[in-house]
């Protein structure tokens, strides 16, 4: 028997169907290893304007490790298919392994992008209150500081829950010769001395009965995102799964192929 007849009698799933189903599902991978790349570089790019203000670096770990994962599906991908096109034994299993990390990698990426989601709340509280009582406007912290500013002008906001916050910090309490109630980010038009007076005409400090802080709008801001993370790495991973399947599938058909007569 030849191997062009082995491949046509192999049944329904033989090698060429396998071949052409492992391409397909692998360039669709492929795809989603970019998307999952993409995404984490708009975050790095677009969306990490306030991340100084978090105290711990999760955030930035599952930004990170889904650049890293979406780069290797991408080295990955072009490997299987010239493993799948040239039939061969050590290529598919080298891909098989990659598979299997970058599954791990994408969705540890996607579980805690899902898990943080949920904490936000209560890290950023925390992170917050140390932010404003003991670091804003200190040395060494001059990206906190910068960030916190662009975090009250951009969402028109004032300290955690609400302006009074600020009483306690050491940026009101030490050297503040101007004798300033708030951060002059807290003004609606900040000048030098904005926030000498704390009337609400005068910073964002109530809408209507709301109070203006600013915890609530990057809780929202963090966890619209997380959601976006969260969802790419899971889809990308289970994407994965099948396309482990076909290539242990293929590469079981050429060892096959390879052991019989010809």
């Amino acid at each position: 028997m030849g191997r062009e007849d082995y491949e046509k009698s192999s049944g329904p799933c033989d090698i060429k169907c396998l071949k052409a189903t492992l391409l397909a599902f692998n360039f669709i991978f492929i795809l989603g290893g970019a998307v999952a790349m993409a995404v984490g570089l708009y975050t790095v790019l677009k969306k990490m304007t306030y991340v100084a203000v978090l105290g711990s670096g999760e955030y930035q770990a599952v930004v990170y490790l889904l650049i890293i994962a979406g780069a290797l599906v991408l080295c990955t991908g072009i490997l299987g298919c010239i493993g799948a096109l040239q039939k061969n034994q050590k290529l598919l299993t080298l891909y098989f392994v990659l598979l299997v990390i970058i599954f791990l990698a994408e969705f540890i990426a996607g579980v805690l992008a899902f898990v943080y989601r949920g904490q936000v709340e209560a890290k950023l509280r925390e992170d917050l209150k140390t932010t404003l009582n003991l670091n804003y406007n200190q040395t060494s912290f001059e990206s906190l500081t910068t960030a916190v500013d662009l975090m009250q002008q951009d969402f028109q906001c004032c300290g955690v829950d609400e302006y009074s916050d600020w009483k306690d910090s050491a940026f009101i309490k030490l050297d503040n010769y101007l004798g300033l109630k708030t951060p002059t980010s807290c003004c609606k038009t900040p000048s030098p001395t904005c926030s000498t007076s704390d009337h609400p005409s005068n910073i964002y400090r109530v809408l209507g009965a709301a109070k203006m802080g600013c915890l609530l709008k990057l809780k929202t801001y963090f966890t619209d995102h997380l959601f976006i993370l969260s969802i790419t790495g899971i889809v990308v991973a289970l994407l994965e799964v099948l396309v482990m399947v076909l290539s242990c599938c293929l590469r079981k058909e050429i060892v096959q192929e390879e052991a019989t007569p010809y």
